[in-house]
């Protein structure tokens, strides 16, 4: 997968969770994953059409989910409900949003679909290779997980 396509998400999902957390991200070693997902992950899915076509997938632990939607909501959460998979899911819908203007700067149009929310054990993805980028932060583990076709 070409790092034009790979970066605008680092780069977006860096800058939007610290804008909107207020959580510094640390970058770990990409690698390759199967479609798969532990049950108590909280995955964000956004698909992608256009220029690219494709799916991206914010993977993170549930105590993660729930510090992140603590610090967007600026109250303690103890359950991900409907207010709390609304408040992650447009958490999701920034950073697509942030990488697709990344995007047009460099020429390539995209459209981003609506998120969707799953619980890890829920989700029902295709089955494909993903290339996974770990981040590490105070608040713990998030991956960005992309498969796009051109």
């Amino acid at each position: 997968m070409k790092a034009e396509y790979v970066n605008p998400f680092i780069l977006s999902v860096c800058k939007v969770v610290k804008e909107v957390c207020m959580i510094d991200l640390r970058i770990g070693k990409p690698g390759v994953r199967p479609e798969t997902y532990d049950d108590d992950a909280s995955i964000i899915e956004l698909g992608l059409t256009g220029g690219l076509s494709g799916r991206v997938v914010l993977n993170m632990e549930h105590p993660t989910a729930l510090e992140i939607i603590s610090k967007m909501m600026m109250q303690p959460v103890e359950t991900i409900d409907e207010i709390g998979r609304s408040a992650i899911s447009e958490l999701g819908n920034m950073i697509a949003g942030n990488a697709a203007t990344v995007f047009a700067s460099n020429n390539i149009m995209i459209d981003i679909t609506p998120p969707d929310y799953h619980e890890g054990g829920q989700y029902c993805g295709k089955g494909q290779q993903m290339l996974s980028i770990p981040f590490q932060s105070d608040a713990g583990a998030i991956s960005v997980d992309i498969a796009i076709a051109e």
